[in-house]
């Protein structure tokens, strides 16, 4: 069996998971700039190593109440086929690697719209951990 590897991070009390090959680097909250016209969920764009960088508000984006940033919030810096983009979270904890038998990618959980972004969820020990589906919690439309 099959085995994957994943960035933990934290939203509120519920644990997300990301593909570790999509990861570049998880960084502290830079100076976010503003962007007008940008969908609602982007919160602008940060200048990291001279390479400008979109930011996406995890929360805005899976409609949960807004959080204000400390000192454990962190924008992971996601490689997409096509860009890089940023996404933020209240703590990234841990690199995980899971086992194809503890996924399961066949469920429905409520039907509510964060339920679209979600991959799979994985079970390791007493945690559940959901898997997100990076590319359509990004798509805009």
């Amino acid at each position: 069996m099959a085995n994957f590897q994943f960035v933990i991070f934290k939203i509120d009390d519920r644990e997300f998971a990301l593909d570790i090959n999509k990861v570049n680097t998880i960084e502290k909250i830079p100076s976010i700039t503003r962007v007008p016209g940008a969908p609602y969920f982007v919160m602008g764009v940060i200048n990291l190593r001279g390479e400008v960088i979109p930011v996406v508000d995890t929360r805005k984006r899976m409609d949960l109440n807004p959080r204000p940033f400390d000192d454990e919030s962190r924008i992971i810096i996601i490689n997409l086929e096509d860009c890089v983009v940023g996404i933020t979270a209240d703590s990234a904890t841990e690199v995980v690697s899971v086992g194809e038998e503890l996924i399961d990618r066949d469920f429905a959980i409520t039907g509510a719209k964060d339920d679209d972004f979600i991959e799979g969820v994985a079970r390791l020990d007493q945690r559940i951990i959901v898997i997100l589906d990076i590319n359509k919690l990004l798509k805009t439309a």
